[in-house]
Formats: C-alpha cells, sequence, structure tokens
C-alpha cells in the first residue's frame, strides 16, 4: 500500500516518517503534503491506497480533502484523520464522510500501528474479493455464450434442437422488472413446463438458467449504474444459487425471481442516501441496544442485501462494523470525560460482556480501556 502524509506543520510528517516501521508493515511512503489542495493535485498524477491527514489546515482542511476525494472520486484511497481532542466534532463528520478511523494527537505509536493495521487488512481483503468476484465472472463468461446457443438451436430451422427457452425467460425477466408476482408466477411455470415438455437434459437446464441469470445482471445494472455486476453477482450468490436452481422446484425458482424482482425495485428507488441517513441515526440514538441491519432492513422496508451494499459502499465497511467502531469511540470519550468503571461503560456502549468490549476496545484502539484512560486522561 502506498501511505500519504498531510499535515502543515512538517515536524508532523517527518515524526510520522519514522514513528514505526512503514515497509515493514507493508506501506511504502508516497510523500509528505502540507494542505489538502496540494493533496488534489498530487491524485491526478499518482495513485494511493492510504491517507493520514490532520483535520485542521489552511487553504483545504482534511475534511474538505475527504469529501472533495469522495464526492468526485478522485481516489480510492481510505482515509486516517488526525484531530485534537476538542475536534471531536470534526472527526465525527469526518466519519460520517467514510473516514476508515480518526487518532488524537499526539499521535500514538501503538495506537498509529493499530489502526494501520487494520487498514491493511481490510484492503487485502478487499483486493481478495475483487478477484474472487473477478473469477467468477469470468467463468461465467466462459461457460456460456448465449447468444452464440441462440443462435446455433435456431426453434424455426430446427424445433427439436431448441435449448433455450428464450420467449418464456424474456417473459420471466419482464415481469420481475415490474415485480408483478402474478406473471412471475405464471411464467415461472409456463419456463417449467416447456422444460419438461422439451425433456431438457441438467445441462441444458444450467444453460436457461445462466441465460436468465445473465438477463437479471444487464437488467439490475440498468436500473443503477452505480451498481457493478461483482454486487449484483453477491447479491444473487447470496439470495441463491445456480445449482439449486437447475436442481431446484418451480417453487424455489419462483421465491427467488420474487427476491429479484424487490431487489430490483429498491435499485430503482433514488431514496438510498437517505435510508442511509436514517440507519446513521438510528445508530446514534440505539448504538447501545442490541441492533442489526436485518431489523434496520425491515423498519425502512428496504431489501437487507441491497441495504448491506449501499451502506458498505458509503462508509466502507459493514454495519456491524461500524456499529462496533461507533461503540467503542463512545466508550474512548466516556472512559476520558468520566471516572465511570470500565464494566459500567461497556453496558452503557451496548456491551454486556466486559471481556468481549475489553477485546473489542484493544482492537480499535490498540491498548486495553485502563491504558488508554492513563495515557488520554489529565
Amino acid at each position: 500500500m502506498r501511505v500519504l502524509f498531510v499535515d502543515d506543520e512538517p515536524i508532523i510528517t517527518q515524526g510520522l516518517r519514522v514513528l514505526i516501521d512503514w515497509e515493514a508493515e507493508g506501506y511504502e511512503i508516497a510523500g509528505s503534503l502540507a494542505n489538502g489542495k496540494e493533496v488534489l493535485k498530487f491524485l491526478e498524477e499518482e495513485q494511493v491506497d492510504l491517507i493520514l491527514t490532520d483535520i485542521r489546515m489552511p487553504e483545504c482542511s482534511g475534511l474538505e480533502l475527504l469529501e472533495t476525494v469522495k464526492k468526485e472520486q478522485l481516489s480510492d484511497a481510505m482515509f486516517i484523520i488526525m484531530s485534537g481532542f476538542d475536534e471531536f466534532d470534526y472527526a465525527k463528520q469526518a466519519l460520517k464522510l467514510g473516514c476508515m478511523d480518526y487518532i488524537l494527537k499526539p499521535v500514538d505509536r501503538e495506537e498509529l500501528l493499530s489502526v494501520v493495521r487494520r487498514v491493511r487488512t481490510i484492503w487485502e481483503k478487499k483486493h481478495e474479493e475483487e478477484l474472487r468476484r473477478n473469477e467468477l465472472e469470468q467463468s461465467y463468461l466462459q461457460r456460456n455464450s448465449i447468444s452464440h446457443l441462440i443462435g446455433t438451436y435456431d426453434s424455426k430451422s430446427n424445433p427439436n434442437a431448441t435449448i433455450i427457452c428464450k420467449d418464456n425467460l424474456d417473459a420471466l425477466t419482464a415481469a420481475i422488472e415490474e415485480n408483478d408476482t402474478a406473471k412471475i408466477e405464471r411464467y415461472v411455470y409456463a419456463f417449467y413446463k416447456e422444460c419438461k415438455e422439451k425433456d431438457l437434459t441438467e445441462e441444458m437446464m444450467n444453460f436457461n438458467i445462466s441465460y436468465l441469470l445473465f438477463q437479471l445482471i444487464h437488467l439490475a445494472s440498468a436500473q443503477d449504474n452505480e451498481v457493478n455486476q461483482e454486487e449484483i453477482m453477491r447479491f444473487i450468490g447470496e439470495s441463491s444459487f445456480e445449482e439449486s436452481l437447475v436442481k431446484g422446484s418451480s417453487a424455489y425458482m419462483q421465491r427467488f425471481c420474487c427476491e429479484y424482482a424487490e431487489y430490483i425495485s429498491q435499485l430503482r428507488k433514488s431514496a438510498g442516501h437517505s435510508i442511509l441517513q436514517e440507519v446513521e441515526k438510528e445508530i446514534r440514538l440505539h448504538y447501545a441496544e442490541a441492533i442489526s441491519l436485518r431489523e434496520m432492513s425491515q423498519k425502512f422496508y428496504i431489501n437487507n442485501a441491497y441495504l448491506g451494499q449501499i451502506f458498505k459502499k458509503k462508509y466502507g465497511m459493514s454495519f456491524k462494523d461500524y456499529l462496533t467502531d461507533y461503540r467503542i469511540k463512545e466508550a474512548a470519550k466516556m472512559l476520558i470525560r468520566t471516572d465511570e468503571k470500565i464494566i459500567r461503560i461497556a453496558e452503557e456502549v451496548g456491551y454486556k460482556d466486559s471481556d468481549y468490549f475489553v477485546q473489542k476496545f484493544i482492537e480499535r484502539m490498540g491498548c486495553t480501556p485502563s491504558h488508554y484512560r492513563r495515557d488520554h486522561s489529565g
């Protein structure tokens, strides 16, 4: 990973260079800059994976930099914000904009190590997932030449050789797009009836299912051009398995198609961002309670898988990880501002098991709660 340091105080960026062994942690230092405006120019020519920036700088602050990079999609770089404790409200805004984490000044070596290691783990996992999805997409493309099959097995020239039930599958795709349950049921039944009449083998069924899945992928892409095929294929993988569709009953196919129709309906809605704002508000108000992504999806009438996708796209992490981070940040504030016992603070941020709370605190902050309190109090 390539890391860029941004601070208007040269002593800070110089200190960051030597505070930890970046090379040993899998990072290459891309450079050091004095403000966000310089970074924006830098990103026009250079690729960076992580930006470690101060939140307050002249000309262009770290917050403005983060907002511009995300809004204009200038880079996929992850952000870590450095701030003073009295600037926590700014840091909170940065987290809302998709910042991975924030660390307090003066920067603690162990805390920095913990954060950059976690960021690298996220980065590696993301690249592994992208590789797997690309492999999956390629396997789809290699296994299926749908247009070739349709052209080769022309029903007019050789009716007995037709293996693609194109008319029924196209009608089923249209019914899914309309989110019409009655039509979906009708065309699923017609599809299975045609397959039975043609006495299609499992391999031939596989071709038909593949044709349908390709149609559904294109359908979803047409609804929301920001949703890429990898995300759509992930939804298909979470909702069903191709083998189950091939070997399963018409009822299984009907259930899958109805779920996908609802997914398409959610993609079509433009309220995704406002829903995320409501979810974020729910976290702020109820983070100490047992809330979940599924509960949020039910409350706001949105497909669970789709909500997970748009949440991760905006915040760069899952709902569960975001909730954990928020709880730990709140606990860190309580440790500094109050004298409450750690077991009580754990309960107040949603952890009944204090040992589990300590484990999560160490993962996020790089030290125990008691150590953090000693280092940041007074």
